[in-house]
């Protein structure tokens, strides 16, 4: 097991964020510990992923989640009073499955920097490797800091499959019949598949970033999702729930509606779009559109999106299955 920090690790800032820039290296065997931790984190039966007598696999969500966080390597980010920022945008491939016990790898670099509404944004496209297959791939939008002041737009975003899709809309699963688990009827609603997130889910969802890789056991990492002071001083009331939380129910109610298919190539491109704070059930819910070839691939497209108690959306976007 190993992590190895890129050399000249430089502090976190806007000023040393550079494209193409090396985030290190996480290279390590995930074990039942992280595995049960994970589950726990989603709300998902821990069965699910390690079956008694049957084969243990990771939960693809686990890995997106350390795909996200390798900028801590990449960078500094310990310094007193540093704030990072939201996570905005992510566009996640599902690729293969990986086994409890196997080894992976994950590497990544920064592919943008840009501002757009007066706020500064980096996207980092990150992948996790096994055995020479690769396993995940995500390319994550997140802003830097929390706060528009910083001018006319500059910079280039990064391409997105579902950047010109409609607009998905609460109203969208309105008055809409139920999917049979495993079938495409378009129109049809799969969900509602409901989630608490606490603070308990949310300091074991992101405050032990790469456990498995470490030698020795690690403090809980102090952040915005994890600490009310740290959350005060960033603006927030409360720790605020990871977006990644929200890719995580979308992909556990996927998973439902279409078996076996989502390590398969699966891929969502979402939108994160308010803070969620801890305390909060949120309520995700898709809606097939159709079946449509994407390079000489059949997939089900599915609207969807994760919502508050009271009904406010905090992410939304697209999947798309294969078939």
């Amino acid at each position: 097991m190993t992590i190895q920090f890129p050399e000249n690790r430089p502090d976190f800032s806007w000023e040393n964020l550079r494209i193409g820039d090396d985030l290190g290296v996480v290279k390590g065997k995930i074990n039942e510990g992280a595995v049960l931790a994970h589950a726990f984190a989603i709300g998902e039966n821990p069965d699910l992923f390690l079956p008694p007598g049957g084969a243990a696999v990771v939960p693809p969500t686990l890995l997106v989640n350390e795909l996200l966080k390798l900028f801590l390597i990449g960078y500094d980010c310990t310094k007193p009073g540093l704030l990072i920022g939201l996570h905005a945008k992510a566009v996640i491939t599902y690729e293969a499955p990986l086994s409890v016990g196997e080894e992976v790898e994950i590497t990544g670099s920064h592919v943008a920097k840009y501002v757009r509404g007066g706020r500064r944004f980096r996207s980092a496209l990150s992948k996790a490797v096994s055995n020479g297959k690769t396993i995940a791939t995500m390319l994550a939008t997140e802003t830097v800091g929390y706060t528009a002041e910083y001018g006319a737009d500059q910079g280039d975003m990064p391409a997105n499959w579902a950047a010109d899709l409609p607009k998905v809309s609460p109203t969208d699963f309105d008055s809409a019949p139920k999917a049979v688990a495993g079938a495409v009827t378009p129109g049809s609603v799969i969900g509602p598949l409901r989630r608490w997130a606490g603070i308990e889910q949310s300091v074991s969802f992101s405050g032990y970033p790469f456990s498995w890789a470490h030698e020795t056991c690690q403090p809980m990492r102090q952040g915005l999702h994890t600490s009310p002071e740290i959350a005060k001083r960033s603006g927030f009331s409360a720790p605020v729930v990871q977006g990644l939380l929200s890719a995580a129910y979308m992909t556990s109610m996927l998973g439902a509606a279409f078996p076996d298919r989502i390590t398969r190539g699966t891929q969502l491109s979402l939108n994160f779009i308010a803070p969620v704070l801890v305390g909060t059930e949120l309520v995700t819910r898709g809606r097939i559109q159709d079946r449509v070839t994407v390079e000489g691939r059949d997939v089900v497209q599915v609207a969807v999106m994760t919502q508050d108690h009271k009904g406010r959306a905090a992410a939304v976007g697209y999947a798309r299955v294969p078939v």
